[in-house]
């Protein structure tokens, strides 16, 4: 899929936030000046941070590095002593990452995990990284994004495909709504994707991924098929930019539609050998259902989304996949017909033929995309504005008179701090009390995570994150639109 980008309006920034700067908005600071009773020449002096233009700067890391128990906006001070407590623990804790109930033997050496006498093979996690399985770490991509405005589910759903290197029986699972639409996110990839569409996108890709194995065991069946264990998935990999050779053939001689997709899966035998199968992801129009149902298609019902098309075979990467290719699986099909494998036509239908243009389009979006991830590696490219209609200038201009109203002693308790410990102190209780009005998913979320005691403190650590580069682009959209709509911001100071 390809990404819209929009172009830069101005010159404001959302890495302030990033950067070191304050990411207050001036116009809250103008509006708190003007009935501040302590004129600047009287006030102290002391805060380290102060610039000479009446604003501040301050280490966004700072905002960070205060643990439970030192969040004044969030908690009570009974709620700060428990947490506080808890925070204390995990220091006393070892580097055990396993969570025990009861002190563990010194003879087990403090870490009771149990070990398998059985060498297991490499698992890998859904970007095909090597894990520790033993490293019970949390996933923070369950956090709302930033820039995400309606609430997601964090459910995940478990699939029939069996991963390899774990203990028989496991089996991966799907990332939730939550999970997809932050790996989305991250990736540039969100386009005009909304929340609402996000589980109709997750319940299509897990019936697109077991469509996936079912034709990948039904090739195992015939070339591994005495085997006594079941074959297992070890890890796979997500090549969009890249065309597989078959694909290129069908294309440019053939006159088929490109792919939108290409998958690598790497397949484990019970025997310890690993085959590596390609998939080719085709999308036919034609055949595309206009009933709610297909938006949500079960995960085993292949008849639902007949419109979405893979090619799936093992990769010829030496001239024993040739000879299943060209010999075994044809004599499979057609004498022997022990198998009910059909694999996709190498011609396509006219139907098809009419979509060769479309399917171009999307390529040439793939290949931008895979160019733009490229130069972002090497320099970081500018955010471009967000678009601003009247109906949003309108809100985001009423949640600036809330921000201004129940935020105001925080930003004075920002103007008058003395030290780099108070600016950081105070610079995060004016953040979490905007982001309850301007954020409040996100506030949400940082809240739960706080008071979860089986939270880590780097899941804190990213949920707080959350909140400030998400009330950066606030304040960022609120500049926009006091720029674009100034008739919008009229009568906030009255």
């Amino acid at each position: 899929m390809g990404s819209s980008l929009s172009k830069p309006k101005s010159e404001i920034s959302t890495n302030d936030a990033v950067s070191g700067k304050d990411i207050t908005p001036q116009i809250i600071k103008e509006e708190v000046a003007t009935e501040n009773s302590v004129s600047e020449e009287t006030k102290p002096s002391g805060c380290p941070m102060k610039k000479s233009d009446g604003s501040y700067s301050y280490n966004f890391g700072a905002l960070l590095k205060f643990g439970r128990d030192r969040h004044p906006p969030l908690v009570d001070k009974q709620q700060q002593k428990t947490a506080g407590e808890k925070v204390e623990s995990k220091a006393d804790g070892g580097g055990c990452p396993v969570k025990h109930s009861t002190p563990p033997p010194s003879s087990e050496g403090g870490c009771p995990v149990k070990q398998n006498s059985k060498q297991q093979k490499q698992q890998y996690n859904v970007y095909s990284q090597p894990i520790d399985p033993k490293n019970q770490m949390p996933n923070l991509n369950q956090l709302p994004s930033p820039q995400q405005s309606e609430e997601l589910p964090v459910e995940r759903v478990t699939s029939t495909i069996p991963k390899g290197g774990a203990d028989d029986g496991t089996t991966w699972t799907y990332p939730s709504p939550q999970m997809f639409y932050n790996a989305l996110a991250r990736k540039g990839k969100l386009g005009d994707t909304e929340e609402s569409d996000i589980e109709s996108v997750v319940a299509l890709h897990n019936n697109m991924n077991e469509k996936t194995w079912q034709k990948v065991l039904e090739w195992e069946e015939v070339l591994d098929g005495g085997a006594q264990g079941a074959p297992k998935l070890l890890k796979f990999l997500g090549r969009p930019s890249d065309l597989s050779p078959k694909a290129q053939f069908k294309h440019w001689v053939l006159g088929h539609p490109l792919p939108f997709d290409r998958h690598d899966w790497t397949v484990l035998r019970e025997d310890g050998t690993e085959v590596r199968y390609v998939i080719d992801y085709y999308h036919d129009e034609t055949k595309a259902s206009e009933s709610e149902d297909s938006a949500m298609p079960h995960m085993r019902d292949f008849e639902a989304t007949p419109s979405l098309l893979v090619d799936v075979r093992p990769a010829l990467d030496g001239p024993t996949e040739l000879i299943d290719r060209c010999f075994r699986m044809p004599y499979a099909r057609h004498i022997a017909k022990s198998t009910p494998f059909e694999p996709m036509s190498m011609l396509p239908t006219s139907e098809m033929k009419t979509q060769v243009g479309e399917s171009l389009k999307v390529w040439e979006n793939i290949q931008q995309a895979a160019k733009e991830k490229k130069q972002k590696a090497v320099q970081e490219a500018p955010v471009a504005l967000p678009d601003i209609s009247e109906k949003e200038a309108v809100k985001l201009a009423q949640n600036f008179a809330s921000v201004l109203k129940d935020c105001r002693e925080a930003q004075r308790a920002v103007d008058a701090c003395e030290s780099e410990e108070d600016m950081a102190r105070a610079s995060m209780a004016l953040t979490m009390c905007m982001a309850k009005i301007v954020c409040p998913l996100q506030h949400k979320a940082l809240t739960d995570t706080l008071h979860d005691e089986q939270a880590a403190d780097s899941l804190l650590d990213a949920a707080l994150e959350n909140v400030s580069v998400c009330v950066a682009g606030a304040n960022q959209s609120v500049a926009v639109a006091k720029r674009d709509y100034p008739s919008a911001f009229n009568d906030i100071s009255k």
